[in-house]
């Protein structure tokens, strides 16, 4: 090979990696605990005795909600869970995605998706929502609410929030819960309220 067509096979070589970098689709990075998650729904029975008491345990485990699971820390998950069984008509929540802020990308947050958000019916339906996570807040390890454009922290004043243009943005047509997570599954948790 001639001296030019080394410079020009180096020259292809050291422009194709960054080039091929900069074009790579990016991928957040992946939090520890998103290993798959398994959950009992009941404890080992021991005796003939604990058999009432296991079943009682088995019916009272919530069964996996309508979020994917997969990055959400355990209060986060809890939280889903127990929304998914006291309101069957919400079919649509997210949770983990890329995010400028803490909380999606950590598995902190949900997003529980309101249908008919823009009616009464919708709003008071995201009302009730809210106030059942408050009503659970400690068990949720809750962090804040977000709804209607207004932030409400578990403990201290709701405020209205400033206009961000959209109603996506403005929460008008999600409730955003955060909590504090709790840790990463380590698999055998049983998520129940009671």
């Amino acid at each position: 090979m001639t001296r030019r067509g080394r410079v020009m096979t180096w020259l292809a070589a050291t422009l194709a990696v960054p080039i091929a970098v900069a074009f790579a689709p990016v991928h957040p990075a992946q939090p520890i605990g998103w290993e798959p998650q398994i959950v009992l729904a009941a404890a080992a029975v021991a005796s003939p005795q604990d058999a009432p008491r296991a079943s009682r345990a088995a019916r009272a485990a919530l069964p996996p909600g309508v979020c994917n699971e997969r990055g959400l820390q355990v209060q986060t998950i809890l939280a889903e869970r127990a929304i998914s069984k006291q309101f069957p008509e919400i079919t649509e929540m997210s949770g983990v995605r890329p995010d400028s802020m803490k909380w999606h990308p950590n598995g902190l947050a949900i997003d529980v998706m309101i249908p008919h958000w823009d009616t009464p019916a919708g709003r008071a339906l995201g009302d009730r929502i809210v106030d059942f996570v408050f009503r659970n807040a400690d068990r949720f390890g809750l962090e804040y609410v977000i709804w209607q454009q207004t932030y409400r922290p578990a403990s201290g004043t709701p405020h209205l929030m400033e206009n961000r243009g959209s109603p996506d943005a403005n929460h008008l047509t999600h409730v955003h819960i955060s909590s504090f997570g709790g840790g990463y599954p380590k698999g055998g948790e049983t998520y129940q309220l009671s």
